[in-house]
């Protein structure tokens, strides 16, 4: 009989799938304990309850097992989700409020994550190329929202893309919701007025 069956070969990715994603939690949970530089592939493994010779198979490296990490984010505040929405939108206000839904989704499902990537990308040359890899796919998503806002025929802003990256950065957020204790209702209603107000014309 043979072995890669269609079933077999189905288990066998959903088992592959889900030791990776048991890899890049227990990653993520103690780069966010205790540092980057500070957790030894030998610790995730026996987080994970994996070998570490599985990480360096799937990662190849601790930066990979990072790499990784913006995967799991965009899984996580399910952006492949909110982006799937854009086909179905023709109202470039609703377009624009789904931009304020991912800023929002991201933060809150994900932002141990954002906070390990900007902290450690000053001093470590791995977490920021990972870090400038997050900052390309979310600006390619904005262009892609933002084209479709200017195929409906509404004027835009000029750099439309550049202010609703500014908008939507970390900083502003841990402004508002960090530092000045704003709800993420608050948040993500001020961010979709704001950028009505500043893209729309």
């Amino acid at each position: 009989m043979p072995a890669d069956l269609p079933g077999i070969v189905r288990l066998r990715d959903r088992r592959e799938a889900l030791t990776l994603r048991t890899i890049l939690t227990a990653a993520r949970g103690l780069f966010a304990e205790r540092g980057y530089a500070r957790t030894p592939i030998r610790l995730i493994a026996q987080q994970a309850g994996v070998s570490p010779q599985t990480i360096y198979a799937h990662y190849g490296s601790k930066a990979g097992v990072l790499a990784g990490l913006v995967d799991l984010l965009d899984d996580e505040a399910g952006i492949p989700d909110l982006m799937a929405e854009v086909d179905g939108l023709t109202d470039p206000e609703e377009l624009v409020g789904l931009l304020a839904r991912v800023s929002r989704q991201v933060r809150e499902r994900c932002g141990d994550i954002v906070t390990v990537l900007s902290s450690g990308a000053a001093v470590d040359p791995d977490i920021a190329d990972t870090l400038q890899e997050g900052a390309r796919r979310n600006r390619l998503g904005v262009e892609m929202i933002v084209e479709r806002i200017r195929g409906t025929g509404r004027s835009l802003a000029p750099r439309a893309a550049d202010i609703a990256v500014a908008l939507m950065s970390a900083g502003v957020h841990d402004s508002l919701v960090v530092d000045a204790g704003w709800s993420y209702d608050d948040y993500e209603s001020w961010l979709r007025h704001t950028l009505v107000t500043a893209l729309l014309r």
